[in-house]
């Protein structure tokens, strides 16, 4: 009996021990199986192309580490995994398909946001404040991505790269294009090389950058903010962002990696600070539309959560640290919470995005036709859209399928007529879920517009003269009406602050005439 009972424990244990191996071995085997087919990403027609679809970026800005208490940048590099995987799940309930970073992920990290289902625009840890021509720094970058690369490919979540934040033009001028330039080539080089076919670009600030040849770059990428000062004063937040994706040539994607308003108690200006919290749930509504009329394909806005560490101090919320309350999680209760509760903001932009309307575009003009194209990018949630012109329905379509929709709809202008074209979408039960109204200028023939025309002399280069003349002519319509002054701002794009700002009496001239 003994050496029968010694047989079988020896039998039970082998037995063991080889169904703990299989176990181990099918371990092994899963590891890569986050990623079962890979994600094919195409960039054509201006869009991304996610597995042969039109795919919108419903992106939010997102730090891990930079909650009360943290210093993303500071502190040591911790995972925070548990946090991580809340705020991911609660980010894919607010509607949104992807997250933007300032820092790289570890590979835990993106194993979590390959498990999420979401996408990942990474930002990579690149200081924008030094010497780009420094062989030290230089060595930094390219061994960082070397590590990045050694894992980063096996998670397809990442549908692009940024490779540096908001560059600024005088330090760029300070050390030159050509050593900025060459920086950017050598890591957009590594990761095409590293990483295929994830497209590469940077976050500029389009109130600086705006002078910037982008053309190197896979994307067009800018952060964007309502400043009452400068271009967007000026010509107004949507249509200078038109003029600054037309400016660069409309041949790639456009995409907005930030945008937002702080809802600090004090400082700031414009949407950079002193917002109430009303202002900034229309404000990020409105800026969603402008960008969307400007021809955006992908909205990163900032951010998901308040990051008390901006002003310096990361155990305290600072009230007039604008930096410090853009986000739409915020109420924490002291330095210790790190979950915090959300702000109607987070609500405003859940119900906006279940249903985006792509086209047509607010301001648009449609002449000798009867059909506009009609495109939408909508949630699961979407299953019926109408539309209306002076409450008449104009069109009425049954949704099956979540995202990227197209279709034709027909107006009946009559004369010059300037619709107003009422959205309206319903969920299963035929619910309403979101309206919203576009409003386009329309004619079955063609539409005789004002001109205008902007000489400035010198005409190539400003710095030939320490004078320079704008000369600006306006042809008027009697269908058009001017309905304010002329605004003439100088902007030096070197640093924060812009020169003078004018506004010209338009009136005058005419009555002169």
């Amino acid at each position: 009996m003994q050496s029968k009972k010694k047989y079988m424990k020896k039998t039970i244990v082998l037995i063991l021990m080889v169904c703990l191996a299989q176990i181990i071995y099918k371990c092994s085997q899963s590891e890569p199986a986050a990623i079962k087919e890979a994600t094919t990403i195409e960039l054509k027609d201006n869009w991304y192309y996610i597995n042969g679809e039109k795919f919108f970026i419903k992106a939010i800005g997102y730090e891990i580490g930079a909650r009360p208490g943290q210093h993303p940048y500071e502190d040591e590099k911790k995972d925070h995994l548990e946090l991580m995987k809340f705020d991911l799940e609660n980010i894919k309930k607010g509607g949104y398909n992807t997250i933007r970073t300032w820092s790289q992920f570890s590979e835990a990290q993106l194993q979590l946001v390959q498990e999420s289902g979401l996408k990942l625009i990474m930002g990579l840890e690149v200081n924008p404040e030094e010497y780009y021509g420094d062989p030290k720094f230089i060595n930094h970058c390219k061994t960082q991505l070397e590590n990045i690369l050694k894992y980063a490919p096996k998670y397809d979540c990442i549908i692009t790269y940024l490779v540096i934040n908001e560059p600024q033009t005088d330090h760029i001028h300070e050390v030159s294009a050509t050593a900025f330039k060459n920086l950017m080539k050598m890591m957009i080089d590594m990761i095409h090389e590293g990483h295929p076919n994830v497209p590469v670009t940077l976050s500029a600030n389009a109130m600086i950058s705006d002078w910037m040849d982008e053309s190197m770059y896979d994307v067009y990428a800018y952060n964007c903010y309502g400043y009452n000062e400068g271009q967007t004063a000026t010509m107004g937040f949507r249509d200078y962002i038109k003029g600054l994706n037309g400016l660069n040539g409309l041949d790639k994607p456009f995409i907005i990696t930030e945008f937002g308003h702080s809802v600090s108690p004090k400082g700031g200006f414009g949407s950079f600070g002193s917002r109430t919290l009303k202002e900034q749930s229309e404000g990020l509504v409105s800026n969603y539309r402008d960008l969307i009329d400007a021809g955006a394909v992908g909205m990163c806005p900032f951010y998901y959560a308040d990051g008390w560490w901006k002003g310096g101090e990361k155990g305290i919320h600072n009230k007039e640290q604008p930096e410090e309350w853009f986000g739409f999680w915020g109420g924490y209760k002291d330095v210790n919470d790190k979950y915090g509760s959300p702000r109607p903001v987070w609500f405003a932009m859940r119900d906006y995005m279940k249903g985006l309307i792509i086209s047509p575009k607010n301001k648009t003009i449609h002449t000798n036709t009867t059909t506009i194209p009609l495109e939408l990018y909508n949630n699961e949630t979407i299953k019926k859209v109408i539309v209306k012109n002076r409450d008449e329905v104009i069109y009425s379509k049954n949704i099956t399928s979540a995202g990227y929709f197209a279709d034709q709809l027909t107006i009946n202008p009559v004369g010059m007529e300037a619709m107003e074209l009422a959205f309206e979408f319903f969920d299963a039960e035929d619910k309403l879920v979101k309206n919203e109204s576009i409003i386009i200028l329309a004619s079955k023939t063609a539409i005789e517009l004002p001109k205008l025309t902007i000489e400035v002399t010198p005409r190539n280069d400003l710095n030939e003269s320490k004078n320079a003349s704008i000369k600006t002519e306006i042809v008027t319509n009697e269908n058009f009406k001017l309905i304010s002054d002329l605004i003439v701002s100088y902007n030096t794009h070197l640093g924060w602050d812009v020169g003078q700002q004018v506004s010209v009496p338009v009136k005058d001239q005419l009555e002169k005439k």
